[in-house]
């Protein structure tokens, strides 16, 4: 039997969990695309290059001096919150709802331009959701020992399919313009052309993730979590970039759907955002901040020339391509994905086993540490069981076909429960702040489960 220890008091609220700072950088974040959104609005409109584009200007100006007059008053509030003496928690809930009302204005017109694109393109659409979320849940599963939640996995697309598709048509868009105006015809153009597709594209989901790297910061344990993340913001993207193709007849959404949402699914904007991810989930486990902005924008820098080397040989016709429809589509296609696209996708694969070595050695130093204390939540022989995932999916099948939904639930709880007793002692490690009583609540949780299993 577990050893008991006295119920614990209730847990203190811990300041670290509601860090101003850090909800003020994340808007902060949002500021920075608003305010290059806004560029491009004023720069569209001066030039008048495209009709189009200076009509979306003059609505992202004004929408954009909404945000401004409610980011002052908001600001004031928030400072009028701290000179009354108010605590760190009030601060950082009214700057969560203010900012959350602030920049969820912009956000309206960008998802209403995201639904009219998918009521357009529905065949699209329909077909593309269950490789979507195919991706989505594929990508998720690469967290074997702590998977996002769904909401966060949600959060991620959303950003890719939301604001970064729209920040790439005004910006990029623009650029577009301003190269098919200025630039003659010829490799100078051609390399313009995909450098207008590449940078900003690469920064706005590189945006998204340190967006939400910062509201979720207790998810985040490292690169596995960042590439993870990224991958779900670069696989909204691509989602939102497909509906966008997906305008024609039925012959062309079904070609489409192939180029984007099949052959070109895992190995695009989604092998893109995750090695961005990668570096930003490394650069949370470092404690200089010279190292963290180093490793983060190596990988941003190495995703932009990633997606620079694809526009470039894809918009100059520098690769396989075959007058045979089907060689093409089912051979030429395909091989130049490989040959193209393919390195990338293996350093991302690469990043992923390295991450979770990494994640395993330390979770297996941790779980040997509580089991060596002897108090009685994890013992020396789950340890092992702990570290393999397929091992708890098939004691979890046996659970269930043995003992029923509720034993299945009950034993999927405690291997949770004590993962995530192993992850909190490792933050605590690394000299992050957990919550006063963390560890101590979920060795209680972990007894209470054992308690409960049937004799």
């Amino acid at each position: 039997m577990p050893v008991r220890l006295p119920a614990p008091s209730p847990v203190p609220v811990d300041p670290a969990a509601y860090r101003v700072w850090r909800l003020a950088v994340a808007f902060g974040v949002c500021g920075v695309v608003l305010l290059l959104v806004a560029l491009a609005a004023v720069a569209a409109i001066i030039r008048d290059d495209d009709p189009t584009l200076s009509g979306f200007g003059v609505v992202n100006l004004v929408v954009i001096v909404l945000v401004l007059i409610g980011a002052i008053l908001g600001a004031i509030v928030v400072m009028a919150i701290a000179l009354s003496g108010g605590s760190a928690r009030t601060r950082w809930r009214a700057l969560a709802v203010i900012g959350g009302v602030v920049f969820g204005v912009p956000a309206l017109p960008m998802l209403l331009l995201l639904l009219l694109e998918v009521g357009i393109s529905w065949r699209g659409a329909l077909l593309s959701i269950p490789t979507t979320t195919f991706a989505l849940w594929t990508f998720r599963r690469m967290q074997r020992n702590r998977k996002p939640p769904w909401w966060l996995v949600l959060a991620a697309f959303g950003w890719g399919s939301v604001v970064s598709s729209y920040f790439a048509q005004i910006v990029e868009g623009l650029l577009h313009a301003v190269i098919r105006a200025d630039v003659p015809p010829g490799t100078a153009a051609i390399v313009g052309h995909a450098a207008a597709a590449a940078f900003p594209e690469e920064f706005v989901k590189a945006a998204g993730v340190v967006f939400l790297v910062l509201l979720a910061w207790r998810r985040i344990d490292g690169m596995l979590s960042g590439l993870v993340l990224g991958a779900c913001v670069g696989l909204g993207f691509q989602f939102a970039e497909s509906m966008s193709y997906m305008t024609q007849g039925f012959d062309s959404v079904l070609y489409q759907h192939w180029y984007r949402q099949v052959t070109g699914l895992l190995v695009s904007h989604a092998t893109y955002a995750g090695i961005i991810g990668a570096g930003v989930g490394l650069a949370t486990q470092l404690k200089d901040w010279p190292r963290r902005i180093v490793v983060a924008t190596g990988g941003l820098l190495f995703a932009i020339a990633a997606h620079l080397v694809w526009d470039i040989c894809a918009m100059g016709h520098f690769s396989w391509e075959s007058s045979d429809a089907n060689i093409q589509l089912f051979v030429a296609q395909p091989a130049t994905l490989i040959a193209l696209k393919g390195p990338a996708f293996l350093v991302l694969l690469a990043l992923v086993v390295v991450a979770l070595r990494q994640e395993t050695r330390s979770l297996h130093r941790q779980l040997r540490a509580e089991a060596a204390n002897r108090l009685g939540a994890v013992s020396s022989e789950e340890v092992s069981l702990l570290l393999d995932a397929s091992g708890r999916f098939r004691l979890r099948l046996r659970t269930l076909r043995d003992g029923g939904y509720a034993a299945y639930q009950r034993i999927k709880q405690l291997h949770t429960a004590q993962l995530e007793l192993a992850f909190t002692r490792w933050r605590r490690e690394r000299g992050e702040s957990t919550p006063p009583g963390a560890e101590e609540a979920l060795r209680q949780r972990i007894y209470r489960l054992k308690a409960s299993a049937p004799a």
